[in-house]
């Protein structure tokens, strides 16, 4: 190798390093936003003594402007530059996901995770600094069954929510709908919230119920919200690979992956098309 060719190598591999460290920190503030939105919403919108709750004394409305607000959330850091530099997972279930397709290294997996535990014990800390009546009328936003829900039950319905969610993100960024993809998971969210909060307060993400429940000391039930999250999104990424629905490829793990933010993601089918994986052509 020629020293202009290794010059060239080597200040690849720094941008690329710079653009790695650079999403970690992305992840990390990513998921700090979406849970203090989504915690501090939660408190005005369901906490006693809001005026919210007086001004909308129906909890089915409330539910529904909840539900907006974490679309605005999601849709709001999958967008930013946060997202588009780190993939806006935002959730170790859907990383566990796509590092089953193979689209993030095994060393970015770990790593955003972390991040998006870090991320969730300080979204959930500051709610709880800023607004302690609110959060703790709300019980400290601890995850649990509903009245009456067998864990069983809430295992089950959190798996398929997770399943559903997941499915909808791979069959959208592996489309030529891609930049939509992040409206669609914030959608998917919403409607999941909707139907299945009564029934087990719709985690979905198993950072979000591990810092309440970690700050409160509640552990009741705890391992339903740790375990169906991530075996929904590996049940979606083993469905996907069927080539059951969807393109029966997969490109790259960015819910949005614009052209000018350059990806540092193992596999990236878009900054190269070799990286692109068909399971379609495999299993013909």
């Amino acid at each position: 190798m020629t020293p202009i060719l290794q010059s060239l190598t080597y200040h690849t591999l720094q941008q690329r390093q710079a653009s790695r460290r650079k999403a970690y920190i992305c992840e990390l503030v990513g998921v700090t936003l979406l849970i203090f939105n989504a915690f501090t919403w939660a408190c005005w919108n369901f906490g006693a003594g809001s005026p919210i709750v007086q001004w909308i004394p129906t909890l089915r409305y409330r539910m529904y402007l909840q539900a907006v607000c974490v679309i605005a959330g999601i849709v709001g850091v999958v967008y930013s530059k946060l997202g588009q530099y780190a993939g806006g997972h935002l959730n170790p279930a859907m990383t566990l996901g796509f590092w089953i397709l193979n689209k993030i290294s095994a060393q970015d997996a770990l790593v955003y995770v972390l991040m998006q535990g870090m991320g969730a014990f300080l979204g959930t800390g500051l709610v709880r600094l800023l607004f302690p009546d609110l959060f703790h009328s709300i019980r400290g936003a601890v995850t649990v069954p509903g009245m009456g829900v067998h864990p069983a039950i809430a295992l089950g319905v959190e798996t398929v929510a997770m399943f559903v969610l997941m499915l909808v993100v791979l069959v959208l960024v592996n489309s030529r709908w891609m930049r939509y993809t992040g409206w669609a998971a914030a959608v998917t969210v919403a409607l999941l919230y909707l139907q299945v909060a009564r029934l087990t307060g719709a985690s979905l993400n198993p950072v979000r119920s591990l810092a309440p429940a970690v700050l409160a000391m509640y552990w009741q039930s705890q391992w339903i919200y740790w375990i169906a999250p991530i075996l929904g999104a590996a049940l979606a990424a083993y469905f996907y690979r069927l080539g059951i629905v969807g393109t029966g490829q997969s490109y790259c793990c960015k819910l949005y992956h614009p052209s000018h933010i350059p990806c540092h993601h193992h596999r990236c089918g878009y900054s190269n098309a070799r990286f692109i994986d068909d399971f379609a052509a495999r299993k013909g």
